[in-house]
């Protein structure tokens, strides 16, 4: 279960090669803030600007969060991503080069860094873009220069407030050999010999899906029934951005609202559909399910799901539907299309929950499961059509581990 800051087609080289290409640079980083939409805030590493060749310009720029932001794998949250990218002015295309996650305290959680990366139109009324706009206003004319003479492009910046590692081959001072950079993540898959009942050994990552205590989906059979709280749901609409990750259809979702659970608020992040219904009720599954992935500031999860039967047509289902990638990984933002999540829930709202994880690689635990019990609507042709895309996206059920569910009246 992304952030909007990376592009997701791209394919990981190891950090080493382009900190080894990098020159050396005693030009503190000059970060300039840009007035953008969302709770994020924007900033340019002015003194990193220089040209790139063919018309592109190269630049720093980070994402910082009050609140931190989970990546859509589900595998840590972040409060700062530096970002190295590479625009082309004229046709106002990007393409991330690098990538560094932080936390508050500014210590790194993880480098990413891409070879061969397409690059792709950055969407108007975006942080993109107002970065595009502030690099290409800082460099105008030299990169009109520098298009003009035949010279090699100049090397990628040196990242900012980021040590140099020794290259490869090459000891450090203390004589010991250099930490070799983290693999990409391993892919995954819901058949075949990356299916689920193989994630656990596909990588160190994913060793939870197998060894886990308390892992989701459930079959749920069992539960004590008490005066549980509602849940409060305070969604309100927000523009239009859905993608095909390879694994489902994923709708983000940054400033939808959020959920009170049990006095504490969880700001929804995105939603995405299984089918069949991950979860079961007494061995019963239904055609369809949304999870609706939530945070809270504490970085906690809690994930509501939303069953679905056939029926009558679904608005919002037809609203996604409609526009949906032709692509993978080619997210599609339509700000002149607002969703409302709220449109997903069924009137009734009584519901079961207990502790889980996330049902993808690599199955992080701790997370507070929320299950509606009445099931909502669609109709027989939106099903078949998501059908179509992922004919079984579903993980299958996992042990309780005597696990207490909890039932609201």
């Amino acid at each position: 279960m992304p952030t909007k800051t990376s592009l997701q087609f791209l394919r990981p080289l190891p950090l080493l090669l382009l900190l080894a290409l990098a020159p050396a640079s005693g030009q503190a980083a000059q970060w300039t803030g840009l007035k953008t939409k969302g709770s994020a805030r924007i900033e340019v590493d002015s003194a990193s600007i220089r040209p790139a060749g063919e018309g592109t310009v190269r630049a720093w720029y980070r994402e910082s969060r009050a609140v931190p932001k989970l990546v859509e794998s589900g595998a840590f949250s972040y409060s700062r991503a530096t970002i190295l990218g590479e625009f082309n002015c004229d046709k106002r295309t990007a393409t991330i080069v690098q990538q560094i996650f932080a936390r508050a305290d500014g210590s790194e959680i993880k480098s990413e860094t891409f070879d061969g990366a397409e690059s792709q139109p950055v969407a108007p009324d975006t942080p993109l873009e107002a970065v595009l706009n502030q690099v290409c206003k800082r460099t105008a004319k030299p990169v009109a220069a520098a298009s003009a003479e035949p010279a090699e492009p100049p090397p990628p910046p040196t990242p900012p407030a980021v040590e140099k590692k020794p290259e490869a081959g090459k000891k450090t001072k203390g004589g010991k050999e250099p930490e070799a950079p983290p693999p990409p993540p391993a892919h995954w898959s819901y058949a075949g010999h990356a299916g689920p009942e193989k994630w656990g050994s596909l990588s160190a990552d994913y060793a939870t899906c197998a060894q886990g205590q308390r892992q989701s989906p459930i079959d749920i059979r069992r539960s004590v029934r008490g005066d549980l709280p509602p849940v409060e749901f305070a969604y309100k609409p927000v523009p239009l951005s859905i993608v095909d990750n390879g694994h489902s259809i994923r709708v983000d979702a940054p400033g939808a609202g959020a959920i009170l659970l049990d006095g504490e608020s969880y700001e929804l992040q995105q939603l995405h559909f299984h089918r069949p219904s991950e979860e079961r009720f007494n061995g019963k599954a239904y055609e369809m399910d949304a999870h609706l992935v939530h945070q809270s500031k504490s970085g906690k999860l809690a994930v509501v799901a939303v069953q679905f039967e056939a029926g009558k047509e679904q608005e919002l289902i037809r609203t996604l539907w409609t526009h949906l990638p032709l692509e993978q990984n080619k997210p599609v933002t339509r700000n002149d299309v607002r969703i409302d999540p709220s449109r997903l829930l069924p009137k009734k709202r009584n519901y079961v929950t207990y502790l889980g994880s996330l049902t993808t690689p690599p199955c992080t635990e701790g997370v507070t499961w929320v299950v509606l019990k009445t099931p909502v609507q669609a109709s027989r042709e939106q099903l078949n059509d998501f059908a179509t895309i992922y004919k079984n996206n579903a993980r299958p059920v996992q042990p309780i581990n005597n696990r207490v569910i909890k039932e609201s009246r």
